[in-house]
């Protein structure tokens, strides 16, 4: 919050000087300049008070997921996110946000009835440990999950089976 009510009083502070130079200044350029200027570090205060934390994001994961929401689900990774099918491996088994659509697009098609039920979560910096068991596939599937989250986004994800 001090980080928004800083740039705020940036902003007024914009503003007035702006307002100011409006009224000495003739050249059009430096008008749309200020102007320029100012949208844009309007847009970096709007932009810091809709991060969500790493709970946050990994939360609205799952609940896309357990609705079958692929564009939803697919949202909150990263456009370069990896993800690993075991911790410990070296090349991921996922690349890429149009791959996590696809892949796990055809899981909600195959198996409809799909649900990840959380039973533990742990949340470290920018680091969410999810235990799940899901339902509705052939068998019951019990998994930790570990998301790193960056920028309000998975960046890389890893599974203990």
């Amino acid at each position: 919050y001090k980080i928004i009510a800083k740039k705020y009083l940036q902003i007024q502070d914009n503003e007035k000087a702006i307002s100011k130079c409006l009224k000495t200044q003739k050249n059009t350029m430096h008008k749309l300049t200020l102007l320029f200027y100012t949208t844009i570090l309007s847009m970096n205060i709007q932009a810091q008070e809709k991060a969500l934390s790493p709970l946050e994001v990994v939360q609205q994961q799952l609940d896309a997921y357990n609705k079958q929401d692929i564009k939803a689900f697919a949202a909150v990774f990263a456009e370069n996110v990896l993800v690993y099918n075991k911790i410990g491996d070296t090349k991921p088994a996922i690349q890429g946000r149009m791959a996590v659509e696809k892949r796990y697009g055809e899981l909600f098609i195959k198996y409809p009835k799909n649900y990840s039920t959380l039973i533990g979560r742990i949340v470290e910096g920018d680091y969410v440990i999810d235990h799940e068991v899901v339902t509705g596939r052939d068998q019951l599937v019990r998994i930790v999950a570990i998301y790193e989250v960056k920028n309000g986004q998975i960046s890389q994800c890893w599974f203990i089976r």
